[in-house]
Order: structure tokens, then sequence, then C-alpha cells
């Protein structure tokens, strides 16, 4: 089977083996090389946003997107925010065992427990100095989503990061369905 590089979607048709089909590796599961412990007590997330490409190098640039999220931020829930008597707007110090970083608290619905998420996207400086340089086994990548961290809830009180434009709070978390290459 040829396969050509033009494909809208890849692999529709198959995979390029004699069969046609994928090839799966079962993986054993591992416990995260970096757990939360009595003194780091939460389990960092991170990823990209819809808005931002990585750490919004070119993104930036765009003013809609910046208007639409100026400002990083992190994630926590809604029981978390109660336990500690945070508010979305509230700077806090989130420290790994790797480093810390001060941000603004967004209180959301997205995330459970404790469990916080960190976007990538950054103007201020990577989150790669929360994380550590252990790599996945399997996959020899880095093990960015091994990070136990803790916060400190700081007295400054600033307004939310996420701005009320943003679509996230149109219930409509998605504006759009998928990539409109076409347009």
């Amino acid at each position: 089977m040829l396969f050509r590089s033009d494909q809208p979607v890849l692999y529709l048709n198959g995979f390029p083996f004699p069969d046609n089909k994928a090839r799966l590796y079962p993986l054993s599961f591992q416990e995260p090389q970096e757990a939360p412990d009595s003194d780091f007590d939460l389990f960092l997330n991170n990823g990209r946003i819809l808005e931002h490409f990585h750490e919004g190098n070119m993104t930036y640039r765009v003013p809609g997107i910046q208007e639409e999220t100026p400002e990083r931020y992190l994630e926590i829930s809604e029981d978390l925010a109660k336990e500690r008597g945070i508010e979305s707007g509230h700077w806090v110090r989130v420290t790994s065992r790797h480093g810390s970083l001060l941000i603004k608290v967004l209180v959301t619905h997205r995330v459970f427990g404790k469990q916080v998420y960190l976007p990538l996207f950054s103007q201020e400086g990577p989150i790669n100095i929360l994380t550590g340089s252990h790599a996945d086994e399997a996959t020899n990548t880095p093990a960015f989503k091994e990070t136990a961290v803790k916060i400190t809830v700081l007295s400054d009180q600033g307004s939310n990061p996420l701005k009320a434009l943003n679509p996230r709070y149109s219930g409509k978390p998605t504006p759009q369905m998928g990539v409109e290459v076409e347009r």
C-alpha cells in the first residue's frame, strides 16, 4: 500500500506494514518515579491548552489569543480550593523537589482532588524548573507528568487569570470543531 504524505487523515486505510495492521506493544504499569508524600502532597500535571502551542513563543504574538489567556495559571480543584481557602486570582508558590515558581490560581472543575494542572505556556519561564530529569523507561522521553509539588498560599490576591471572554466560560471549551484547515 502506498502512503502519501498529503493524506488528510493518516492511517485511515491501514498502517505501513504488509498486513496494514498497527503494531502495539504492551507495557507493565510502573509506579511514578516521583510520588506525592507528606512534604509534597500534590501531583502536578501539565500540558498544552487550545490557545497556545507549547510555551506560546509564537502564539503570544497574536493579540486575540493573548487577550483570552494573558498569563499563566495553576488550575486547582474546587475541593482543594475550599480546603485551603483559595480563590481564583490568589498568588501561590508552587514548589517541587527541583525548583519553585510564583503563579496565580484558577479554581476549576477540570481537575480533581490532590492534582493540579499547569499549562505549558509561559512568558515568565518554562515549567521545567519544577520537573525532574528522570525519563520514561519505555520511550526514554522526559517523565514530565511525574512531579510531586506543594503549594504555599501567599497573601496577595490578584485578578482572575482567565478572562471572561475565554471560551471555557461559555460552556463550550472548544470553540470550533477541530483544526479548520480549509478556512
